[in-house]
């Protein structure tokens, strides 16, 4: 009897040890799966837009001075198009100014309605575009001296750059730069003709609505 429960405890040690040793054994690592972050969405600047802007303007008749200023308005409107990070389009503005500048012998130069057919090309940088424009420009100016008056529209380039940022899924705000040249012209008063160019720098800030 001794004999067999020596046996039967050889027989449950054994079996508690290699429990024992089963438990310690160390399970295959199984790695977690791989997460990635989703890239940052870009905004879709593609599509028609228009808009209004409110511009400050400083210009010269004469020939370097800039003394001519004054506040004006705009409207633009145009059409994104979008490749990644990479918008391009064409864009049109009309705009009012009341700058003038008198100028010896009496004579006055005023700036009426502008305008400018422009491209742009920008790079997205979610929400903002960061634009560069070029394009062409014309501008109503007007010469006055002694009662007299002479009406000439002015053709030259525009160059700048812009600020744009989405503030809605459909409504951005801007800030833009622009140096215009509108070339020379020939204004005959009272018998007398004086060729006078028109620069002028404009600062626009205001707000677009995309469809």
């Amino acid at each position: 009897m001794n004999k067999t429960l020596a046996a039967a405890t050889a027989v449950l040690m054994g079996a508690g040890a290699a429990q024992a040793a089963d438990a310690i054994v160390a399970q295959p690592y199984e790695p977690s799966p791989a997460t990635y972050a989703a890239p940052a969405p870009i905004s879709n600047w593609s599509g028609f837009y228009l808009g209004g802007a409110a511009n400050w303007d400083w210009g010269t008749f004469d020939e370097g001075d800039f003394k001519a200023d004054g506040w004006g308005g705009t409207l633009f409107g145009g059409y994104n198009m979008q490749s990644g990070s990479i918008v391009y389009g064409v864009e049109g503005d009309l705009a009012t100014s009341n700058q003038s500048e008198t100028i010896n012998p009496g004579l006055k130069m005023e700036q009426g309605f502008n305008g400018s057919l422009r491209g742009r090309v920008g790079y997205a940088m979610d929400p903002v575009l960061l634009y560069g424009t070029a394009g062409l420009a014309g501008s109503k100016l007007v010469a006055k001296q002694a009662g007299d008056k002479d009406t000439q529209m002015g053709w030259g380039w525009t160059v700048g750059a812009g600020v744009e940022a989405m503030v809605t899924e459909n409504i951005s705000a801007r800030v833009e730069y622009r140096y215009t040249d509108y070339g020379k012209q020939d204004f005959k008063l009272n018998g007398n003709t004086y060729e006078r160019g028109f620069q002028e720098n404009t600062v626009k800030v205001g707000l677009g609505v995309h469809f």
